[in-house]
């Protein structure tokens, strides 16, 4: 069943590949991509091996110690956020200049799927959360797991955003640019995840 869920999300990252190509081009994917997945090492490496926040179990398939999923996993639901904010709202995030709703749009798309990924993990002890918490979801998975899904895809949205505003970027600075600017979001989110979880626990104290 581990390799199944492994598969099962390497064939949804190309299925959803194809449909960005299709949707906007050859660069945005390599630049949303690429920018992700390093989001994704660093986010893991800061969350999981410096925080010591969770363990995983299992995994079959792994990419410096890393389960090679979970380098995948976070850019995947920032693109289903970003195209059903997109066509919930009828127009583009990227091209919008006031603020509009795919942002709280987006977090939601992140909590929604932490339920559903979280469960299937939790099930086969894929995931183990070192949280001190009482207030939780299932088993061991703490209240704040939706925080940490809805906060990872917001902020790289909102980045590659305010990193491609300049026009005719070559994909590949672009790439460079949000890249680096990764750490930088991951600091950001572990503050947030901070905040959520003291918010957490002053609320069901």
């Amino acid at each position: 069943m581990i390799w199944l869920i492994e598969i099962s999300i390497i064939l949804v990252t190309v299925i959803l590949v194809v449909h960005a190509r299709t949707a906007y081009n050859s660069s945005f994917v390599k630049v949303f991509w690429i920018s992700g997945m390093m989001l994704g090492f660093l986010r893991e490496v800061a969350l999981g091996e410096m925080m010591k926040i969770y363990s995983y179990g299992d995994f079959h398939i792994t990419l410096f110690g890393l389960p090679l999923i979970y380098l995948l996993f976070w850019t995947n639901i920032a693109y289903i956020g970003l195209v059903w904010s997109n066509n919930f709202l009828e127009r583009e995030y990227l091209k919008a200049k006031p603020f509009g709703y795919h942002l709280p749009l987006i977090f939601m798309t992140g909590v929604l799927i932490s339920f559903f990924f979280e469960a299937l993990l939790s099930q086969y002890d894929l995931i183990r959360w070192h949280l001190d918490s009482s207030s939780r979801l299932w088993g061991n998975t703490p209240l704040l797991a939706p925080f940490a899904y809805g906060w990872t895809v917001v902020l790289f949205i909102k980045g590659l955003k305010i990193l491609s505003r300049e026009p005719q970027q070559n994909w590949q600075i672009l790439v460079l640019k949000l890249s680096l600017a990764q750490s930088i979001v991951v600091l950001i989110m572990a503050g947030l995840l901070l905040l959520s979880n003291l918010a957490i626990i002053l609320v069901f104290s």
